[in-house]
């Protein structure tokens, strides 16, 4: 195996590592993955993966756009 090969896993960062950048705990990342439209996730070995990507299109799928003639 090439060590300059990609790594099957590129586009995915730990669960962890996606809390630590949201700013946010693991539990609350686990309550997002188990919403019924949740947090796309891979558990894999035990791990949970996070795909970076699929990610952005949840969080962009919630952004609030407050309704201004509602003051």
């Amino acid at each position: 195996m090439a060590d300059d090969a990609p790594s099957i896993l590129a586009g995915y960062i730990t669960e962890a590592a996606f809390a630590a950048s949201a700013e946010v705990t693991t539990r609350t990342i686990s309550r997002y993955r188990n919403q019924p439209d949740g947090l796309p996730f891979l558990k894999l070995g035990g791990r949970v993966l996070i795909p970076v990507e699929d990610a952005r299109e949840w969080l962009r799928a919630r952004v609030v756009h407050p309704n201004v003639r509602r003051a």
